[in-house]
């Protein structure tokens, strides 16, 4: 037996400790992998598929698995909310921290800008040449900021993925500080959920 949100009693069996600590388990290495290791590859695709995993780990393993349709407590929700919004956040610029953590910083050029065709109508795409002597686009889109041949110092890869980045790794630091922040945040309050949750339905 277990009890509601409201403190009624409810014919529904407690959640066991097993549950609890496999399903939160779960929950945070999800959260991880959909967050910041998507986002270090594509930020979009870490935002919309970290966002989507979070929404379906909630209903399908907080719920279901960990509470078995218990009511969530009302102080999980608003700790799994806001660590979802944390971990959102990091995942817009874990993509710079791959590069500074793991890319080469060294002087290419601007290699050529054109026009392209989108979703959304034409777009201007800048795109640079390493120090390697491949030419990749830049992440984001938008005219070139200095003319074609113009030597810039930029952070790359080999593999090109999440990059080129014009300037130097330590003009990144404060990418690296919220994306810190916002993981370090997330998994906190993540955690946090784990436990009130623990002390909730301890038998």
């Amino acid at each position: 037996m277990a009890t509601t949100d409201s403190g009624t009693v409810s014919d529904l069996p407690a959640p066991t400790r097993s549950r609890m600590v496999i399903g939160w388990l779960l929950v945070l290495l999800l959260a991880a992998l959909t967050t910041s290791l998507l986002g270090a590859l594509d930020a979009g695709l870490g935002g919309v598929l970290g966002g989507i995993a979070l929404v379906l780990s909630y209903h399908l393993i907080v719920r279901r698995l960990i509470l078995r349709r218990n009511a969530v407590p009302r102080r999980v929700k608003v700790c799994y909310t806001l660590a979802s919004i944390a971990l959102a956040v990091s995942a817009v610029y874990a993509s710079p921290v791959r590069l500074v953590a793991f890319g080469k910083e060294g002087v290419g050029s601007i290699a050529y800008q054109d026009r392209q065709k989108g979703s959304h109508g034409t777009y201007v795409q800048c795109y640079v040449q390493d120090p390697d002597g491949n030419v990749d686009q830049l992440p984001s889109g938008g005219a070139c900021p200095h003319p074609d041949g113009t030597p810039v110092t930029m952070v790359y890869t080999d593999d090109g993925i999440g990059g080129p980045l014009l300037g130097t790794k330590s003009s990144y630091t404060h990418e690296v500080a919220i994306w810190g922040a916002g993981a370090l945040t997330g998994c906190s309050l993540m955690v946090a959920a784990a436990v009130i949750t623990g002390r909730r339905f301890a038998t």
